[in-house]
């Protein structure tokens, strides 16, 4: 099955370098891995940028908590898992 990803990602690939100026609105964020921006219109709400790879939350056990201030607790468990999202300690 590694040919039939491969063409997955090269579709995904060709679709976005194709549709460019869609994806890509504003270049001068283009070079920031690890990053989440948050905009209504061209003001900026919500910022995180991080120097690591594959991050993009400021916590990542609940990765959307930063959309609280906008869209209130539902950011908090969006899926409904049916915990705090908070670990156990060890007794």
């Amino acid at each position: 099955r590694p040919v039939e990803l491969a063409t997955v990602r090269l579709r995904h690939m060709v679709e976005v370098l194709t549709n460019w100026d869609a994806y890509v609105s504003d270049a001068r964020f283009i070079d920031f891995r690890g990053a989440t921006y948050l905009f209504e219109g061209d003001e900026l709400l919500y910022e995180y940028r991080h120097r690591g790879v594959l991050t993009y939350s400021a916590t990542m056990a609940r990765p959307l908590t930063f959309l609280a201030p906008f869209i209130g607790a539902k950011a908090l468990n969006p899926l409904g898992l049916g915990d705090d999202g908070v670990a156990a300690t060890p007794s």
